[in-house]
């Protein structure tokens, strides 16, 4: 049973403090596969819209806050909101990223650090990650449907933490998100034309009593993110990033980096191998991603990167064969001609 809590006060204050920070893809980040039963997705109209938000129970590690010993297992939430790289390697794949969700060593992160080193900004820009949320909602136009709205959170959930801050008397929030006395929430959906790219933005958000709490059956409805949450090891998203084989075997330790997965009474997660690759990539990623102007930066590797002769490896190794297999594959300046030659 998800534990009882009044009020959603801690947070709400978590998310507006992160509001500015940082940053629909459903693919290699969530594993819907694992949900009982069919699922629907909350696709806002223009227009005015109206929802419920579906608190649901944090039941692993996985969680963000849970890993920052900000929440505990058992405790409720409303949103799960985190970072994910798109249009990543081959596949264009969606990817969690573990540097800004977690705080963990992410090669797709390191990779863009590189390549805008390199002066490959267009590459770089392409590999930064963007900042997403899920929520379980109920739709007003047809209540007894739960569904799972994933959106951006510059559009969507800055806009809507903003205007639930009370800043009359001692501050605190609205709380919308409690099952029994928490406020339909209603927002107008404005479609916004950035070139070639056409997307909803979301204002005029407010808040009203509800006409009934929330039943027993939308509360159990509700999906648990961080259980389906596919969290990549540091080898299994670099694997992704360079198009990588399955079984492709890595015998050298200097390249294995910790992985977010270090709990002992932690399960693997499973790869996401059936799931349809995402469509975007560089110019082809979703507008809404570009207004993120505010995005923290990647780090730049430290060390600088050492000469090395054309069509060879001065380090020793298989040149277009061992290209990162080895922690010295980071300091190569050869590396893009290694890789391709691969």
């Amino acid at each position: 049973m998800m534990k009882k809590k009044s009020s959603f006060a801690k947070r709400y204050q978590t998310s507006y403090e992160s509001r500015d920070k940082g940053g629909v893809s459903r693919v290699g980040v969530m594993d819907w596969k694992k949900v009982e039963g069919d699922i629907s997705f909350y696709v806002p109209v223009e227009g005015r819209n109206r929802i419920n938000i579906i608190p649901y129970e944090i039941k692993s590690k996985n969680h963000p806050l849970v890993k920052r010993g900000e929440f505990e297992v058992g405790e409720s939430d409303y949103v799960m909101d985190i970072y994910v790289h798109r249009g990543v390697g081959p596949t264009e794949a969606s990817v969690l990223c573990l540097k800004s969700t977690y705080g963990k060593p992410c090669p797709i992160c390191e990779q863009s650090a590189l390549l805008r080193k390199q002066g490959k900004e267009e590459e770089a820009d392409a590999l930064k990650p963007s900042r997403r949320v899920f929520y379980n909602v109920q739709d007003l136009k047809e209540p007894d449907v739960p569904k799972i709205f994933e959106t951006s959170h510059f559009l969507f959930e800055k806009e809507l933490i903003d205007e639930a801050r009370n800043d009359e008397g001692e501050g605190g929030f609205v709380d919308f998100a409690d099952p029994e006395d928490g406020k339909e929430i209603k927002f107008r959906a404005n479609k916004v034309k950035k070139g070639n790219f056409e997307f909803l933005e979301y204002k005029s958000f407010s808040f009203e009593d509800r006409d009934e709490p929330l039943s027993k059956d939308l509360l159990k409805s509700a999906v648990s993110f961080d259980e389906i949450m596919n969290v990549p090891t540091y080898e299994e998203a670099q694997k992704i990033l360079f198009g990588q084989d399955e079984d492709e075997e890595n015998d050298d330790e200097s390249v294995k980096k910790p992985s977010v997965e270090d709990d002992a009474d932690e399960e693997d997660e499973e790869d996401d191998e059936d799931e349809k690759p995402a469509k975007s990539a560089k110019s082809k990623k979703r507008v809404e991603d570009e207004d993120e102007d505010d995005e923290e930066e990647d780090e730049e590797p430290k060390s600088k990167p050492k000469k090395s002769s054309e069509g060879g490896c001065k380090f020793g190794h298989c040149f277009g064969k061992d290209c990162d297999k080895f922690g010295d594959c980071d300091e190569c300046d050869n590396w893009d001609k290694c890789v391709k030659a691969k």
